[in-house]
């Protein structure tokens, strides 16, 4: 029971610090990393946010889960959109 505790944390870490973190990937200066592969990172991160939070929206019936799977989906597309639109515009 300990296995099945731990994965269904990971699965919810997944999706709840996945957005942030992907959010938080594209505030970080070119300085660091190059640009490539700040958005790569970023991209792959949120991708899976999003997958699962949608999963964890679509199949868990508790309120909890899907309000740390909307936050999760929110920040993951707020990521992606500034690697689609925000990034390239600066340098």
């Amino acid at each position: 029971m300990e296995s099945l505790a731990l994965l269904a944390a990971l699965i919810v870490s997944l999706t709840v610090l996945g957005g942030p973190i992907s959010l938080a990937l594209t505030f970080l200066p070119q300085r660091l990393l190059p640009l490539a592969i700040i958005k790569l990172l970023a991209l792959a991160i949120a991708l899976i946010a999003i997958f699962i939070g949608v999963m964890l929206i679509i199949n868990v019936n508790s309120i909890g889960s899907r309000v740390m799977a909307i936050f999760g989906i929110t920040t993951a597309a707020i990521a992606i959109y500034r690697i689609i639109k925000i990034i390239p515009k600066i340098k």
